[in-house]
């Protein structure tokens, strides 16, 4: 079968998540099917200023074609933009113009997608968020699947998305609380969805945490205020500052706004996967701050790992993840992340047996084989 997955960015240097999950159903399909990605040249989900160059290459036996974005984003009059949009959720024309305004926005990409649709039998569009998805599914929606990737935030509210889930012929959702949050924000009875997960790998010799190190908590993803890791900077400072337990916090990402200074915390900078794995063998614990957030890839490779995981109660899907996989704990508020993080990090076999139901969980879930009978299954329906 010849399948295009179409996504705002693609790359082995991109790690958002529905860019991550992009790339590893890519790859995967492609050792029996002919799988093309259409994305952009932007890797700067900020600007979606054009970082690559236009064109075809192949990756990991995907054959990756970018075409330039339009013009980039100016954040600063997008986001003034948006508070005028999310005052008028059910004004189309203005939600419209938003989304053109989100992008990434490419005329080229469009073009090709219309010019070539005959030439695949299944489109996959990833995440409901973005101008290649919202503009580039109506064009070939009779062949269409959405990994709407959705979770409760103020976007999906906006009046135009309930015309842009009514096109698909099937959802590729990631959790049960994604399916339900979709199923009663739009009218999509007459659609099929289908849980897809991923192949997450195991550590096939996980690590005792170093005994005579301080322990670390480990925060992995994007530095930006929707991560809400600028609170958990200042919840951690607040916690060593009172009394709390002597542990260190490391923030791997690029820093996307200003952060806390404090000499318990460490800013790391984008990390590569090889750094990534060794981070994750040695910390205590992987923290999640986000609100907003669908399946996280990230937690569940911290329990690949045998490690434990302290995430935002606030976050629906994070919760959902942590009860499911029975890897961590989750709090509101501070109070609860200052009770959580003590009974953490007082119990070294606690942590260990969190990790190991986490692990366990993974070992079930999270395999390809588990996931391919029900990818397939959309695909081919």
């Amino acid at each position: 079968m010849r399948i295009a997955f179409v996504v705002q960015r693609y790359g082995l240097d991109v790690h958002g998540g529905s860019e991550a999950l992009c790339r590893i159903w890519a790859e995967h399909l492609a050792a029996r099917h002919q799988v093309t990605v259409f994305t952009t040249c932007a890797r700067d989900y900020l600007t979606w200023a054009d970082h690559y160059p236009p064109g075809s290459e192949e990756l990991n036996g995907v054959i990756v074609r970018r075409f330039p974005v339009d013009a980039p984003r100016d954040l600063d009059t997008f986001n003034e933009f948006t508070h005028q949009v999310y005052a008028n959720r059910g004004d189309l024309a203005l939600g419209e113009e938003w989304m053109r305004r989100q992008g990434p926005y490419s005329t080229p990409l469009f073009e090709a997608i219309v010019a070539e649709r005959d030439d695949f039998a299944r489109f996959v569009f990833m995440t409901y968020l973005y101008a290649t998805a919202y503009f580039g599914l109506p064009l070939v929606a009779d062949k269409a699947l959405l990994a709407p990737t959705a979770h409760d935030e103020p976007p999906i509210y906006l009046g135009i998305f309930r015309q842009l889930f009514a096109l698909p012929q099937g959802f590729l959702f990631l959790m049960p609380s994604e399916e339900l949050l979709v199923r009663r924000l739009f009218p999509t009875e007459h659609i099929p969805g289908y849980e897809v997960g991923l192949e997450v790998p195991l550590d096939p010799e996980p690590q005792a945490e170093p005994l005579n190190d301080l322990p670390e908590l480990l925060y992995i993803g994007r530095v930006h205020p929707s991560k809400n890791v600028d609170q958990l900077a200042a919840d951690f400072a607040r916690y060593r500052e009172e009394g709390g337990k002597p542990a260190r916090l490391l923030v791997a990402g690029r820093v996307d706004t200003p952060m806390p200074e404090h000499p318990d915390i460490a800013y790391l900078g984008y990390v590569d996967e090889a750094r990534k794995r060794e981070l994750l063998r040695r910390c205590a614990l992987l923290v999640l701050p986000s609100i907003y957030e669908s399946l996280s890839i990230v937690l569940l490779e911290a329990w690949a790992h045998g490690r434990p995981t302290l995430v935002n109660g606030a976050a629906p899907v994070l919760r959902e993840q942590t009860l499911r996989g029975g890897g961590g704990l989750f709090y509101h508020g501070y109070a609860e992340f200052v009770v959580a993080l003590d009974t953490l990090l007082a119990d070294r076999s606690l942590r260990a047996a969190l990790g190991g139901q986490g692990r366990a969980f993974v070992a079930r879930r999270y395999t390809w084989t588990a996931v391919d009978t029900t990818l397939e299954r959309a695909l081919n329906a």
